[in-house]
């Protein structure tokens, strides 16, 4: 496939949206923001060309003063908790989290807790997104009782059922290719993913509320993954089906029903 047919296979499933008069919703989460950088200036400012909002997952535990005082000038900035402090806590073989379930749920909570106490001068929504996008199950049924109203983890799938009075609205398009080094995923890999989510949200394979959700790491995005996204949000933002949501917008929805 050529590079014009990858844009080109968006850009039909968009016109297919348009044509039944539906909006096609997306949002922009980047994870694992802890102090100003130039790497965060280029994603502020390809943010900030194409008017697209961008909630930032904030580690707690790193978060520099600097950075809560460069996010005040940034509006276009909602600020997430990403976990404490990103630390593995899993054994081997077992996939890394920070709020899996090696430890009890109690020692789970106190971090979350002790995170939100940090990030309070950021003035963040009460939304966790959880390191490495995992979370124990015992772990996430608590989590209205300590205040949090939303979960964001990644999940190309359907979303599942949530908690009762949790939304959760999950990233699709991950542009990194971790198994492969950490670098861009490549553009065909990228858009092959949204553009499969937004046409299972179309035709009601997925969750038509779910706003379909693109995940980046601004820490690790080399000069291929800057141009994807420069492009991709320009296509995106021009194209008049699409609408981009912020994370206020998202976490106010009514929770996901789980379906009989």
């Amino acid at each position: 496939m050529t590079e014009h047919d990858i844009w080109d296979s968006l850009a039909r499933e968009l016109d297919l949206w348009a044509e039944t008069g539906r909006t096609a919703t997306l949002w922009w989460r980047d994870d694992d923001a802890v102090s100003p950088s130039p790497a965060l200036d280029r994603l502020r400012d390809a943010a900030t060309a194409g008017g697209v909002p961008v909630a930032l997952a904030v580690i707690p535990a790193g978060a520099t003063p600097e950075l809560a005082e460069e996010l005040r000038g940034w509006p276009g900035a909602s600020v997430l908790q990403h976990g404490l402090s990103h630390a593995n806590h899993e054994t081997p073989p077992a996939k890394k989290a920070e709020l899996g379930s090696a430890r009890c749920p109690e020692a789970v909570l106190a971090d979350l807790a002790e995170g939100w106490r940090l990030l309070r001068p950021f003035g963040p929504l009460p939304v966790l997104v959880p390191p490495w996008n995992r979370i124990a199950a015992d772990a996430t049924s608590r989590l209205p009782a300590l205040g949090y109203a939303g979960l964001s983890t990644f999940n190309a799938r359907p979303r599942p059922c949530p908690v009762p009075g949790l939304v959760q609205v999950n990233t699709h398009v991950d542009v990194i290719d971790w198994r492969g080094g950490g670098g861009f995923a490549g553009t065909e890999a990228a858009i092959g993913v949204l553009v499969r989510h937004l046409t299972a949200r179309r035709t009601g394979a997925a969750d038509p509320g779910e706003a379909t959700g693109l995940l980046t790491h601004h820490l690790v995005h080399d000069d291929p993954c800057r141009r994807f996204l420069d492009r991709f949000l320009a296509a995106a933002s021009e194209h008049p089906a699409v609408g981009w949501l912020d994370a206020p917008a998202l976490f106010r929805s009514p929770p996901f029903r789980c379906p009989p």
